[in-house]
């Protein structure tokens, strides 16, 4: 067990969890909640600090793991790349056309389609949801993105679409000279004493731009710690106020920033009668549609979780296929079936399959990391953590239902 900067260490639940001495015996108790839950979702590490000091962690079986591939937090980080570049002038801004990267899409609508679209998910690229269907068996993934037809109009519809996000990789190498991984790894990462796991790449080498870098949750916790203090490391400014900022603005929706996402302070959902119109202009399965319907008919939810949990007993015991196949891969998150009441903003945060997740909370000066390593596995039920941000919240004495 660690002895944190002088602090009083209390031991509970397992040898695995740590807990410092919290400000006041309500974090004390949401602290407990936290690591308990941790515990409870098999996570393989969690790790909260405030001030800069670590006030409580959670590690399977006793000792911090070795790097974890962060799926799509992922692509949290490539955004520091690309605002690193616009600092540097190698990227004009994030509206710079991705054309002047790739003359090949000075045609058609692709020659509109700027960096920010890219990063904020409104390309209008055609994008199969589930990434074993197209990536990762291409050979090189930046020329599928590049072949993609488009689909939307380009900034307008938001469309999470990895497809598109793997293309800043090649961007960023065009711009910095350097693959991206050996510009992460001689820039950012050096600078911060970050050292990551070997970075999965397609075969023609390409580091994925959407997933596959592997960082322990110290080193995901540095990440955080650079976005909360607005670009500076101990004492040196590796990046501007301003493009750090620019990460963290809404864009064309109010919870999506450029590869980051803006956390409210509570969420509530209620039953929308006319989101099923919806859903059958845009094909989703008249059977899937109906059990939504049937299932969510008159219903509020409170939080995220209690939303999904309604969503996955409508849907029944296949609903991560069918939220997956069925609704995302047409442009339908779980938030757009209901109408949704938020509060202000409350933190920033980066997330990936499985429940990866850094949190940053600048009201509390907080920065909070869970990892599970499902590699080679598909996660169970429960483990992917889905009210992590909510906890972090509360330790930091925000609370959903207060706020109703």
């Amino acid at each position: 067990m660690r002895k944190l900067l002088g602090m009083a260490v209390i031991g509970f639940l397992v040898a695995s969890t740590a807990l410092a001495a919290p400000s006041s015996s309500s974090q004390k108790l949401a602290l407990e909640a936290l690591l308990k839950r941790s515990e409870a979702t098999h996570s393989d590490a969690m790790v909260i600090w405030q001030d800069g000091r670590e006030i409580g962690h959670y590690y399977k079986g006793g000792k911090a793991p070795g790097p974890i591939d962060l799926m799509s937090v992922t692509k949290s980080v490539v955004a520091l790349g690309v605002a690193q570049l616009v600092a540097e002038g190698k990227i004009k801004s994030f509206d710079q056309p991705v054309a002047d990267f790739y003359p090949e899409w000075r045609q058609g609508r692709k020659k509109i389609i700027t960096i920010r679209m890219l990063m904020n998910h409104t390309s209008g690229m055609q994008n199969v949801m589930n990434t074993t269907v197209e990536i990762y068996p291409a050979p090189d993934a930046i020329q599928l993105a590049l072949a993609a037809e488009i689909v939307g109009t380009p900034g307008t519809d938001p469309n999470y679409n990895n497809k598109a996000v793997n293309l800043l990789a090649g961007i960023i190498e065009k711009a910095s000279g350097k693959p991206m991984d050996v510009f992460f790894r001689d820039g950012l990462f050096k600078s911060m004493d970050i050292k990551p796991g070997p970075w999965e790449k397609d075969k023609a080498g390409h580091p994925y731009g959407m997933a596959g870098l592997p960082l322990t949750a110290a080193d995901l916790g540095k990440v955080g710690q650079l976005m909360l203090d607005k670009g500076q490391w101990r004492g040196k400014q590796l990046l501007p106020v301003n493009v750090v900022d620019a990460l963290s603005q809404p864009q064309a929706e109010a919870s999506m920033g450029l590869l980051w996402w803006i956390d409210p302070a509570y969420r509530h959902f209620d039953y929308d009668p006319a989101v099923f119109d919806v859903l059958r202009k845009r094909g989703v399965p008249e059977a899937t549609t109906l059990a939504l319907q049937e299932g969510l008919r008159g219903v509020h939810f409170d939080d995220v979780e209690t939303m999904q949990a309604g969503i996955a007993k409508a849907l029944g015991p296949d609903h991560k296929d069918a939220l997956r196949d069925e609704l995302i891969s047409r442009g339908i998150g779980p938030y757009r079936l209901f109408k949704m009441t938020a509060g202000p903003t409350a933190c920033i945060s980066g997330n990936g399959d499985g429940g990866q997740y850094v949190v940053v909370l600048p009201s509390a000066k907080i920065v909070a990391v869970r990892q599970i390593d499902a590699e080679g596995s598909q996660e169970q039920e429960g483990e992917d953590f889905e009210d992590f941000v909510q906890r972090v919240l509360d330790v930091a004495g925000h609370s959903a239902k207060a706020a109703h």
